[in-house]
């Protein structure tokens, strides 16, 4: 359970950034025992865009993705697996989930391109909406690992409805990223232990400084510091994304400063000052 626990904390501290995607497959690989996932969301259009395309090693990852770019260019269209009268309609239709053999997919060409070359045995898929549009989740399990119980279908359902909420912030504020341009640092991929530790420490010397932070204030910025946004703040804290607002924006005032390139600034001043 705490395991698991650390593993949503990643995601929700990942919303936004490259990590996300690590965490994403990491709790599902420690869920479902998967050796890839990919996620596609299919826009009101039809049209699907690729949020994730992970695996296990590097090599995997590679193809994972590589195949990913093919799907979205056109193979979609191939899918035997997409209740596609679905996809790109507005509806709160229920996830659905279900297990795929490759033996039962007729297409030869698109078996043997998205299954037999990729080594997958299983696929576990999952189609939630997401405000109107389509989320389509695909777990695989390699040769070398058993077939999808019961189990893991009724645990893909039970956690599907929190994974889609998920992946639909972590679309949106990618979206609003890649639109206005904006840069989002990537938060340290950390384990908890030295993510908790790191925070604690900046959290400390915050508290140090003129200006008398409050605890949440000085957690908040400890956050931005390590890159993460305010929504994944939010979801860490337990707070509303106007609250945080309201803190950073306090904090700010108490540091004189007025963005976030000037809070790194202070935190890097702060890290030469105690290291002379």
């Amino acid at each position: 359970m705490i395991a698991a626990m650390n593993r949503i904390a990643e995601m929700v501290g990942g919303i936004g950034n490259n990590g996300f995607e690590q965490a994403f497959y990491g709790f599902c690989h420690d869920l479902l025992q998967v050796d890839q996932c990919t996620v596609f969301r299919f826009d009101r259009q039809g049209l699907p865009h690729c949020l994730i395309a992970e695996a296990e090693n590097s090599q995997s990852r590679s193809l994972a993705r590589q195949l990913a770019c093919e799907y979205t260019e056109g193979a979609y269209r191939r899918d035997p697996n997409l209740a596609l009268e679905q996809v790109g309609r507005p509806g709160e239709f229920p996830v659905l989930v279900r297990c795929v053999t490759p033996a039962s997919i007729q297409d030869r060409g698109y078996r043997r391109r998205f299954y037999d070359e990729a080594l997958v045995r299983q696929e576990l898929a999952m189609i939630a909406p997401l405000e109107g549009e389509t989320l389509y989740c695909s777990f695989y399990r390699s040769e070398s690992r058993g077939d999808f119980a019961h189990e893991d279908s009724g645990q893909l359902q039970q956690v599907g409805a929190m994974l889609a909420r998920l992946l639909g912030k972590h679309a949106e504020v990618m979206h609003l990223r890649n639109r206005d341009g904006l840069y989002l640092p990537t938060p340290v991929h950390l384990n908890p232990e030295r993510r908790a530790r790191m925070l604690d420490e900046l959290r400390a010397s915050l508290l140090k400084a003129p200006g008398g932070l409050t605890r949440r204030e000085a957690e908040i910025c400890a956050s931005i510091a390590l890159g993460y946004t305010t929504l994944g703040i939010g979801l860490n804290l337990g707070i509303s994304v106007n609250t945080v607002a309201t803190h950073r924006k306090r904090a700010y005032a108490k540091l004189g400063i007025s963005s976030q390139n000037e809070l790194f600034a202070r935190y890097f001043d702060s890290l030469n000052l105690q290291q002379h």
